[in-house]
């Protein structure tokens, strides 16, 4: 799958993703059910690992739009 986004595009989906994993952490903190605490950290690691992808493309992205930064 190929999906192009721009940079504010990118920056806003982070932003989303980082206010729902604090969301989400605030969560588990509070619940009592272990399958509801499992269920919250497999979306966690899930969030996470596609946060890191993200934050990776834009990271090379940047270094592509300027070489200068590569050295």
């Amino acid at each position: 799958m190929t999906l192009t986004i721009t940079d504010p595009e990118t920056d806003l989906l982070l932003e989303l993703l980082t206010t729902k994993r604090d969301a989400m952490l605030h969560e588990l903190h509070h619940t009592d059910t272990n399958d509801f605490k499992d269920l919250l950290k497999r979306n966690l690691d899930l969030l996470e690992g596609l946060k890191a992808k993200i934050e990776n493309l834009r990271s090379l992205r940047a270094t592509s739009a300027n070489p200068a930064l590569s050295r």
